[in-house]
């Protein structure tokens, strides 16, 4: 591992003067699952490390009826599977939750590290594309919100500029009456990248499909929408062909083979990655069963 200097700011505000100050050789630190990996392979030449662990008030989670879901950019996974109201009112979020590695990461690592390393295959950004989560930055210049697809730039690349810290991010209230259901396909269940992730939250009205939210991961650059698939549903009569038909459109706008940075990384190879599982819950399932296309 190369020589760094480690530092502790108390405020965002220090946080942020020092990565302006290191450029492009500073690095935040939150859970660190991913960034002591790098650095202990060599693959980062850090001149400083910014822990934001002694900042007050990042490692809390607050809830409201009427602004839903602040999640502060230390939160770990732990901390999700533990919350009362994201276990109530956020199924997707507590299922990603749950399979995301084993408990030592879940302990230590966070949402926002997740969002904020930008992986295609991470847990995080389907349920908060799903929930139409955003993402609270603060920089130099001020704070600003983002819709949390925006902080995705490709692959393991952000948004963020240079001196801005993804401080907390707000999930709103999730539809009413609406059911989903949160899927991560791995070659091994313990442990693994998703070779796909898939979500889908949808409402029912008088035998249609009134809403409809999917979201893709590990099968392009970035986690997205399925927007064409969404509006091949929305409005439509809930029938066996149309979910066939939603599941081929959104399969046809995957892109696994540029999915993650290499082979060795476990990148999908065409023409071997599954086609992504469109999951509906059940039509007279109140319970929340799914089945999938």
């Amino acid at each position: 591992m190369k020589e760094f200097e480690l530092y502790e700011p108390e405020s965002i505000e220090e946080a942020s003067r020092l990565l302006a100050k290191f450029g492009g050789r500073g690095r935040i630190l939150a859970g660190g699952t991913d960034l002591l990996v790098e650095l202990k392979r060599g693959q980062l030449n850090l001149a400083a490390v910014i822990n934001l662990k002694k900042i007050k008030g990042l490692n809390k989670i607050r809830f409201t009826k009427k602004e839903g879901l602040r999640i502060g950019a230390m939160v770990t996974w732990t901390q999700l599977l533990e919350s009362k109201p994201v276990s109530r009112h956020y199924p997707l979020l507590r299922k990603a939750a749950e399979k995301m590695g084993c408990m030592q990461i879940r302990n230590v690592g966070t949402l926002a590290g997740n969002l904020a390393h930008a992986s295609p295959a991470a847990n995080g950004p389907i349920p908060l594309l799903i929930y139409e989560a955003t993402c609270v930055i603060q920089g130099p210049n001020g704070r600003r919100v983002i819709p949390v697809e925006k902080i995705f730039g490709g692959v393991q690349k952000n948004t963020l500029r240079r001196s801005e810290v993804l401080t907390e991010i707000l999930v709103p209230l999730p539809l009413a009456g609406a059911q989903g259901t949160y899927y991560k396909f791995g070659l091994r269940r313990a442990m693994d990248l998703a070779v796909v992730g898939v979500g889908a939250l949808v409402r029912t009205k008088n035998g249609t499909f009134d809403e409809v939210r999917i979201a893709l991961g590990s099968v392009a650059p970035k986690p997205f929408r399925v927007k064409k698939a969404e509006r091949l549903l929305k409005g439509k009569r809930i029938e066996d062909r149309l979910i066939r038909d939603a599941g081929e459109t959104a399969a046809a706008e995957s892109a696994p083979a540029s999915a993650r940075p290499s082979a060795s990384a476990g990148a999908a190879q065409p023409g071997t990655a599954p086609r992504p599982r469109i999951c509906f819950p059940a039509q007279r399932q109140p319970t929340g069963r799914a089945r999938a296309a």
